[in-house]
């Protein structure tokens, strides 16, 4: 009979080790092996960002490279342009210091309808020659009129550049008739 209690008691022990593995040990091993499973994805994951992240470095790597020879390349133009710079500053400075070219001037008085003092105001305005008045506009030449205040106003400038380009190519005596047939310096 003693044996018969020890088999029991076997059997006992097993049935309980059966149970305790069946609860506790299989559970804990499932929840260990979806920890696992999730460990391995989060690594799939860090070796994808860190590809992208090693692509991305590669990237950026490149555009550097291009900005810093772009860099170089501006500096060189730079360079070139201070260079020019400093030319010009020097032809500048030679062009103050030379002494003045004395500046042709016609006779603007010789244009009927023109006296001393519009002849100053076309002056002033860049206007010297014969050939300069020829080739400025009537809007232009009320224009300077009409800056100088309202004495100037009723001067009529429209037959100005036509007598100026008979003056220009020395064609006196047909300027000569154009302003007889002109009155008050307007065609009539």
């Amino acid at each position: 009979m003693a044996l018969w209690y020890v088999l029991i008691g076997i059997l006992i022990g097993w049935v309980v080790e059966w149970v305790i593995d069946v609860l506790y040990w299989r559970g804990q091993v499932a929840a260990l092996r979806t920890e696992v499973e999730g460990c391995h994805r989060h690594l799939a994951d860090e070796r994808e960002q860190n590809r992208q992240l090693r692509t991305k470095m590669v990237f950026l790597e490149e555009e550097e490279r291009k900005l810093q020879a772009r860099i170089r390349t501006l500096e060189g133009e730079a360079d070139q342009l201070k260079n020019e710079r400093d030319a010009a500053l020097q032809e500048l400075r030679a062009i103050q210091t030379a002494p003045p070219e004395s500046v042709e001037s016609d006779d603007l008085k010789v244009i009927e309808g023109i006296g001393p003092k519009i002849e100053r105001l076309l002056n002033d305005a860049g206007i010297r020659t014969f050939a300069e008045l020829a080739r400025t506009s009537v809007e232009r030449l009320r224009a300077i009129l009409q800056e100088a205040g309202p004495r100037f106003r009723l001067a009529d400038p429209t037959t100005w550049p036509r007598q100026a380009g008979m003056a220009a190519e020395e064609r006196w005596d047909e300027l000569k008739d154009y302003q007889d047939a002109l009155q008050g310096g307007r065609e009539g």
